[in-house]
């Protein structure tokens, strides 16, 4: 704490390592259980970091008044050690046709890392498809890399062996940002959070189960002949191999939200004491009403699916958080 307190700084480093959590382990399917994993105590798995928070509060003359906050987080989480040693656990298909699999949690890696293939592009014709490792694709079908072979040198074909970790459901820097000012009867609460560095598998554009509908920027993008994209793919995302998780449903889920905003003015004493009341405070609040990021979903802050980390940051259907805008009065007698 520093200038007579008015200035208060806290530093953080952390090691943490959990040990024994429960996972579902993978086990043969022909020892007679309805799936193929049980719940075990399956894995250690570490979260080292930094955390720092800075506040400074200070006085402006008799009638105004403030402070200032300002914190953030550093994460870093890895895979120590699995109880079925090499055997990665494979989690993730919310979303996703064809029992596939978006996530794989191995030793190194971060928990529920999301796993599939490279997306290079677009096939545009049929000459394309002719020439590459993938000879049932059709013009506007995922390009997928082939990376299997030796040194990563091409092998001809694509199978399971092309999957590579794809992207972290796991945030690697946390920030936010508290203010509160006062002017004379007049109080005003701004309270901002944000994420970076963390990745949000979209399954919402690949889910073809009914009768969803496409969105706004997926149909305007999407490949409807040849060099109308390289990108997007044609609206038979869900068929084929299109489903399968691959780098194009990987996006940035950072973001900026103006978390808070409270707007409230104090009725004066010689009011208030004429009406025998202690204290009247007006105010209105608005929560999450402005949120900014570059995510193609509703909302790019996506949990667990059912509490499971293996299963984090999946969009399928994840409904979005909502404005709420209210209005109150505070009244002491």
């Amino acid at each position: 704490t520093f200038l007579q307190s008015r200035l208060t700084v806290e530093l953080d480093y952390y090691i943490k390592k959990t040990e024994r959590a429960i996972f579902d382990i993978p086990i043969l399917s022909s020892i007679g259980t309805s799936s193929s994993a049980i719940i075990g105590n399956q894995a250690d798995f570490q979260n080292k970091g930094f955390e720092a928070a800075i506040h400074w509060r200070d006085n402006i003359g008799k009638d105004l008044s403030y402070s200032i906050g300002l914190n953030g987080s550093i994460n870093d989480n890895t895979v120590l050690s699995v109880s079925s040693g090499a055997n990665p656990i494979y989690d993730g298909g919310t979303g996703l046709t064809g029992g596939a699999l978006a996530t794989r949690t191995r030793v190194g890696d971060p928990i529920g890392s999301f796993f599939g293939y490279i997306s290079d592009g677009i096939f545009q014709n049929a000459e394309e498809v002719k020439a590459s490792a993938q000879p049932n694709a059709k013009p506007g079908d995922f390009k997928y890399r082939d990376i299997s072979g030796p040194n990563g040198i091409p092998d001809g074909k694509i199978d399971g062996l092309d999957r590579k970790v794809i992207g972290n459901p796991n945030p690697k820097f946390s920030y936010g940002i508290n203010t509160n000012w006062n002017y004379k009867n007049f109080d005003l609460m701004l309270d901002f959070q944000g994420v970076s560095g963390v990745d949000v598998y979209n399954a919402n554009m690949g889910w073809r189960y009914g009768n969803e509908n496409f969105t706004q920027d997926f149909y305007e993008n999407r490949w409807h002949g040849e060099g109308t994209s390289n990108t997007y793919p044609s609206v038979n995302i869900g068929g084929g191999e299109n489903y399968k998780p691959n780098s194009f449903y990987v996006q940035s889920g950072s973001y900026f939200r103006v978390r808070n905003a409270q707007l409230g003015y104090t009725i004066p004493k010689e009011i208030t004491s004429r009406l025998k009341i202690s204290n009247l405070r007006v105010y209105a609040n608005a929560q999450n009403a402005l949120n900014f990021f570059k995510y193609k979903g509703l909302s790019p802050e996506v949990g667990a699916n059912e509490n499971k980390p293996t299963r984090a940051g999946i969009d399928a259907n994840v409904y979005p958080l909502s404005a709420t805008y209210n209005f109150g009065i505070n009244l002491t007698f």
